[in-house]
């Protein structure tokens, strides 16, 4: 799956402009800031870790990331939550 462009802004202003918090679950999408329309999902969330995979491709192998840094630490704060209503437009 990939983001049209008009979807990646629209996530892109709902993290930085309204503000849109996320709390990852299970299911949920998300894509990053750079200049891409590349697309992740996280698979699970449990015992302290996030469980996600790229959604392109065949390739279905799951990356692990400490849950208290998901959002925080590294490439954290470059993640950006793609809310459902995003991608009915």
């Amino acid at each position: 799956m990939k983001l049209t462009e008009t979807q990646k802004l629209e996530a892109l202003a709902a993290r930085f402009y309204q503000g849109l918090e996320w709390k990852p679950k299970a299911g949920d999408l998300y894509t990053t800031s750079r200049a891409d329309l590349e697309v992740y999902e996280v698979v699970d969330v449990t015992c302290g870790k996030v469980f996600t995979r790229y959604t392109e491709g065949g390739d279905l192998t799951v990356s692990e990331w400490p849950e208290t840094e998901f959002l925080t630490e590294g490439f954290g704060p470059n993640r950006v939550w793609v809310p459902p209503h995003v991608l009915s437009t």
